[in-house]
């Protein structure tokens, strides 16, 4: 099947967008997260339903609160309809906790997930961007942390949650 030059081009501009959201979760980048987002966007994310703005204040205090996350991507299906794209990929994340963990959890635990992000993207004036996010979290653990020390070595050996992280340092 021969893709056009804008069908390809509409693909990576939306994975790059789906990309840059786990960047900006994983690394605290308020802006970054916000740009994903039309202005209207929308969100339904597990406890969260309305706007994609809110759910940003939302989200970058949920996982400011923590000591680390990291997201890995799978699978990106991207169907093309005009002017809107529906998007599914799947996720796995890993949140490290301080002090207050969630429920079901333990202070300084581990959670890790999976789901899939479903989405309607809508380009607009040119550029790709969500229009409308589902959370959708298809499994969790909780368990105690079992890091083997990694947190005694020194912190520069980790990723950052700030602009001090190496993928900024160009």
């Amino acid at each position: 099947m021969a893709l056009s030059l804008d069908e390809l081009s509409s693909r990576a501009e939306i994975a790059e967008v789906v990309i840059n959201y786990v960047r900006a979760v994983d690394r605290g980048d308020e802006a970054l997260f916000r740009g994903c987002f039309h202005p209207d966007s929308t969100h339904d994310h597990g406890s969260f339903q309305g706007l994609s703005s809110d759910f940003a204040d939302f989200a970058m205090k949920v996982v400011g609160a923590m000591v680390l996350t990291h997201h890995q991507l799978g699978p990106v299906s991207i169907e093309l309809d005009g002017e809107r794209a529906h998007v599914e990929t799947y996720f796995t994340a890993y949140h490290r906790y301080g002090e207050t963990p969630p429920p079901g959890g333990f202070a300084h635990g581990d959670r890790t997930m999976g789901g899939r992000y479903v989405d309607r993207f809508e380009r607009r004036d040119g550029v790709w961007k969500i229009a409308h996010r589902r959370g959708v979290n298809e499994w969790q653990r909780h368990e105690p942390s079992s890091d083997g020390g990694f947190f005694d070595q020194p912190a520069s050996y980790r990723g950052r949650r700030d602009k001090d992280d190496p993928v900024y340092q160009r």
